[in-house]
């Protein structure tokens, strides 16, 4: 979702930059990008491909469905990753993981609070509910976000019938996975690395040019989870690219909701 956003980005700060992906013809030719076609299954050609760069940027996802194909691409994808990166002694490795690894409080992940899923998909905005139907194609998210904004439900309250709505869905194998990749990397402190969790509510919108920051635990505005635009979350990934400030941290960042 984000990958093209920062590329651009980077390519608008001088860098030059390789677009890796599955089938890199799809995309436009830009002065600065080199694409190439390659799949992060394949470890030998995925050295070769980053060999030689300053940062390596994963913007990865094993898929959104449930179903435990994703999860496996997730976390055997990220390790043929590290391992890529390692052989060729890469120098700085920023991963952009999932929501669930982030802490609610001492000791309790995102995805272990009893909370989850109901009362996260419950108080999401209307903007977020909208961009969730666009994406999963459920009507009932399009009437969430309609009683969120006639005032049916108010700001920062739960919508009890979207709850019941989710309430099965206990298994998200992108974001399970996504957890797994942040205990591969915290695990191995003998390789230059970055972890971020982007925001419970990360999704398409305008950038404002500005994020907060934090470390290892979840934030909120005005008491819910916090939300980010792709463009203001892969500002902060461009950033940290230049910076290099969050060496061996697990951070996530914050917009407007």
């Amino acid at each position: 979702m984000g990958g093209i956003t920062l590329v651009d980005l980077l390519l608008a700060r001088g860098h030059q930059v390789t677009g890796v992906a599955l089938d890199a013809d799809k995309h436009p030719t830009k002065e600065g990008l080199t694409s190439i076609t390659c799949s992060v299954m394949d470890t030998d050609a995925l050295a070769q491909a980053i060999d030689g760069h300053d940062v390596v940027v994963s913007a990865f996802s094993g898929g959104h469905r449930v179903e435990m194909g994703v999860y496996y691409r997730q976390v055997e994808g990220t390790r043929r990753m590290i391992k890529a990166f390692k052989e060729v002694k890469g120098k700085y490795f920023v991963y952009i993981g999932g929501a669930a690894s982030l802490y609610v409080k001492p000791g309790l992940q995102l995805f272990d609070d009893p909370r989850f899923p109901r009362w996260y998909f419950g108080v999401a905005p209307a903007n977020h509910l909208r961009w969730l139907a666009d994406v999963t194609r459920e009507d009932f998210f399009v009437a969430a976000a309609e009683r969120k904004e006639n005032g049916t439900i108010k700001p920062g309250e739960s919508d009890k019938e979207l709850e019941d709505n989710v309430a099965s869905w206990t298994s998200v194998p992108l974001l399970e996975g996504c957890r797994v990749a942040l205990d591969l990397f915290e695990a191995d402190h003998s390789f230059k690395w970055s972890f971020l969790s982007p925001p419970w509510f990360y999704r398409p919108g305008d950038g404002t040019g500005h994020y907060d920051l934090g470390v290892d635990f979840m934030m909120l505005k005005n008491g819910i989870p916090a939300g980010i635009s792709v463009p203001d979350l892969q500002l902060a990934v461009a950033d940290e690219v230049d910076a290099h400030k969050l060496v061996h941290k697990h951070w996530t960042v914050a917009g407007d909701n």
